[in-house]
């Protein structure tokens, strides 16, 4: 079976890490891994002062076999782009390789506090608020979401650029992740579909799945004030949103921190229903290899669909999170683990149970 040739540079030196795991999520804005390296002449306090400082890091891979969508000198596809953050010597007779770790670009953006003249924008959307804070981190903003401009925002003292973001992402139900360049991201569950299908007997065969119906409700409320008016609708707006697969009572009312109009209450009620249907459904499947039938690395926030009888999952599931590993141990190999779940759940609609179903994702607020 192919494995992965993998590229990690840093601090003006090249290396193929003995053993490797990127951690990627569709809602995580910065993607992670770890490494072990060695020098075929540093020694290992050699490395760790070649390391001070957090260099910047890339990662790239390709497949032994040439099965891979990206080619050239840079060694294939981009994972990661980002910097080495850790670094984990011991001083063992039969330690040879160092460990490492480290985020991508938007790890800082995770940690560091939102600065800003005035601290406040005006009539702007989430893309450009969030372009001006990330501008002085060499960071970009990525979008193919159409997003409304806020008449006004203001930043909370001490607060991160994330946290910042995570409030701009609630009315319109956008994702936080990152890019293998090392911007962030703003996105939507199901707008492209990954080739093949993931089929119990044929490519998996280890996998479980969770359905969990205990956060689901028969009933969603939203109660709030609409943002101009002063007739009893506009003070008293309420709407509801049932789930008719549900056999006893269980309401849940949610009051939305900002005023809102009918129709965005109507929507925001039938936005938590389905994310909590959605949620119910889980699944992990470990596979051999980093990719799918095209030779595409395995991405979060991709339809694939799901053919796992035994587990009771068959429809299109939606990528969240990919673990890509790879060792020399014959246990492991190269691998990759997919994070599925409902596309529900991060706001899309219900995964069809047949194949190669068109997908379009769905806005949603998040007053959790």
């Amino acid at each position: 079976m192919a494995f992965e040739i993998v590229t990690l540079r840093t601090a003006g030196l090249t290396f193929r890490p003995q053993t490797i795991a990127i951690e990627i999520a569709m809602d995580e804005a910065a993607r992670n891994f770890e490494a072990k390296i060695k020098h075929p002449v540093l020694s290992q306090a050699d490395l760790l002062k070649a390391l001070r400082g957090s260099p910047a890091v890339t990662i790239h891979a390709t497949a032994s076999d040439g099965y891979s969508q990206s080619f050239g000198a840079d060694g294939g596809d981009l994972l990661l782009t980002g910097h080495v953050e850790k670094r984990s010597p011991a001083l063992r007779s039969s330690e040879q390789e160092l460990p490492i770790a480290g985020r991508s670009k938007t790890g800082d953006l995770v940690d560091s506090s939102a600065e800003h003249e005035t601290g406040e924008f005006r009539d702007q959307d989430a893309k450009a608020m969030l372009g001006t804070l990330a501008k002085s981190y060499g960071i970009s903003v990525e979008t193919d979401l159409s997003l409304d401009r806020e008449p006004i925002k203001r930043i909370r003292p001490g607060e991160t650029v994330h946290t910042f973001a995570r409030r701009l992402s609630r009315k319109e139900g956008f994702a936080i992740g990152d890019t293998p360049e090392g911007n962030l991201k703003l996105a939507k569950a199901g707008t492209k579909r990954h080739a093949g299908t993931l089929t119990e007997g044929v490519n998996v065969f280890d996998a479980s799945a969770v359905h969990d119906d205990s956060k689901r409700f028969s009933k969603v409320k939203v109660r709030a004030q609409a943002p101009s008016g002063s007739s009893n609708t506009d003070l008293r707006i309420e709407a509801e949103a049932d789930d008719d697969t549900l056999s006893r009572k269980r309401v849940k009312i949610i009051v939305p921190p900002e005023l809102i109009r009918n129709e965005d209450a109507r929507e925001r009620a039938q936005w938590h229903r389905d994310r909590a249907t959605g949620e119910g459904l889980t699944c992990e499947v470990t596979l051999a290899g980093w990719r799918d039938e095209d030779g595409a690395i395995w991405t979060p926030g991709r339809l694939v669909f799901t053919e796992i009888p035994s587990l009771d999952v068959v429809q299109d599931m939606l990528i969240k999170k990919v673990s890509l590993r790879q060792s020399d141990e014959a246990s492991s190999g190269t691998q990759a683990i997919l994070s599925l779940t409902d596309p529900r759940s991060l706001g899309g609609k219900k995964g069809k149970a047949n194949k190669g179903t068109d997908y379009t994702g769905k806005a949603g607020g998040d007053d959790d």
